[in-house]
């Protein structure tokens, strides 16, 4: 496999969209494990809910 020598040239525009994407791709994952964890403790967020509420 051949290496080249030369800089390829990425506009301000590419940067910003593979800037956004691993933004993205990271509140993505982010949501996915708190909506998890929410799951797993509903019922120990239910009953602090209820405590104030009630």
């Amino acid at each position: 496999m051949a290496y080249s020598n030369r800089h390829r040239y990425t506009s301000r525009r590419e940067k910003l969209q593979k800037g956004l994407r691993a933004w993205k791709i990271g509140f993505i994952f982010f949501a996915i494990a708190a909506a998890v964890w929410l799951f797993k403790d509903r019922y120990v967020i239910w009953d602090w809910l209820q405590t104030y509420f009630y």
